[in-house]
């Protein structure tokens, strides 16, 4: 049951990717271009984030924020459970906050070499945990009857 089953899935997923692409999407070249890898790096400048609005990138329970700043500063992040602080003055800011709940309410706090500090609230949401856990399968590896016989 379980083979036809996959045949069945497998003709079906084949079936539809061949009727859905175009027959000149199979006999194009690769686009090329002249641009760099620095033009390309470009497009993803974290300029356009602060402090205020920062990039967020979630992965799991762990989340990077990235963001520039108009002067060179030090930056911490902080909760009730996490304190995690940078310890070199720059514009370019990267914060790691590994081990996050689902839902988490931090202060971004940026302080300039002049002393000056500025905070922003940010809340930052993970992936749900799974409400069911999931058990190995367990295959039966007793010995038939026919093979006790013969023992």
């Amino acid at each position: 049951m379980k083979k036809r089953f996959y045949k069945f899935l497998l003709f079906i997923l084949f079936f539809s990717t061949s009727v859905h692409l175009p027959v000149s999407a199979a006999t194009t070249s690769p686009t090329t271009s002249h641009k760099s890898a620095d033009d390309f790096i470009d497009m993803f400048e974290i300029d356009n984030y602060t402090a205020a609005n920062p990039y967020i990138l979630v992965n799991g329970n762990t989340a990077t924020l990235m963001f520039t700043t108009a002067e060179d500063a030090k930056v911490s992040i902080r909760s009730s459970s996490i304190h995690i602080k940078t310890t070199n003055y720059t514009q370019d800011q990267e914060l790691t906050i590994n081990r996050l709940a689902e839902t988490n309410h931090l202060i971004l706090t940026v302080t300039t070499k002049s002393g000056i500090s500025r905070s922003y609230p940010t809340t930052i949401k993970t992936m749900p945990k799974s409400k069911h856990k999931v058990m190995p399968k367990i295959t039966d590896t007793a010995l038939s009857p026919s093979r006790r016989a013969h023992s």
